[in-house]
């Protein structure tokens, strides 16, 4: 397996992994508890900076390399694309809600509630097409010299939870990763 590939799936098996985290700490926002405002808002911050920056943008060269060589399921990599910027949406918007609270903003805690769930859902939705459709026909109908021009292409930075560190940015996601590990 090429190593873009290779990278993208492990990005996949982390953020499942933060998903399970945050859906966790929706189950405790929803039972009226204060979550980690500031470990969740770390997570979103995460997935701007890395996920809307690196991992997707890599995902779509290889969509567009997809199309571009006529292989089939077009629509399947139309959708996926469409889906990274709504994704980012969602983001953003869960984002400035848990702002919001943080800065004592009077917002309906059902509402915020149901923009990280929706967050949650559409990711995971999103990824298991990519995993169930979009990465296995690229993987079989895509050539070495397709992968490495994708690489080429593909931006480059370090991932700053999983990769090279950032510990001071992302201070709370580390300690709650290590207390896990």
């Amino acid at each position: 397996m090429h190593p873009v590939m290779t990278r993208l799936n492990q990005d996949h098996l982390r953020l499942a992994s933060l998903l399970d985290l945050l859906a966790a700490l929706l189950d405790r926002f929803h039972a009226c508890e204060e979550p980690d405002y500031e470990l969740i808002s770390e997570m979103l911050e995460y997935l701007e900076s890395y996920s809307d920056t690196i991992h997707h943008p890599t995902e779509d060269l290889i969509y567009r390399r997809a199309m571009d060589k006529g292989l089939q399921n077009r629509d399947v990599f139309e959708v996926l694309m469409r889906q990274h910027g709504v994704l980012n949406q969602l983001n953003k918007r869960f984002r400035r809600s848990l702002e919001g609270i943080v800065n004592e903003e009077v917002l309906r805690r059902d509402e915020v509630e149901t923009q990280g769930r929706e967050l949650v859902n559409t990711l995971r939705e999103h990824q298991a097409l990519e995993d169930a459709e979009a990465f296995p026909i690229a993987l079989e109908r895509l050539a070495e010299a397709d992968w490495d021009a994708v690489d080429a292409l593909a931006p480059r930075a370090d991932d700053p939870v999983f990769g090279t560190p950032d510990p001071q940015r992302f201070r709370a996601l580390f300690q709650h990763l290590k207390q896990q590990a």
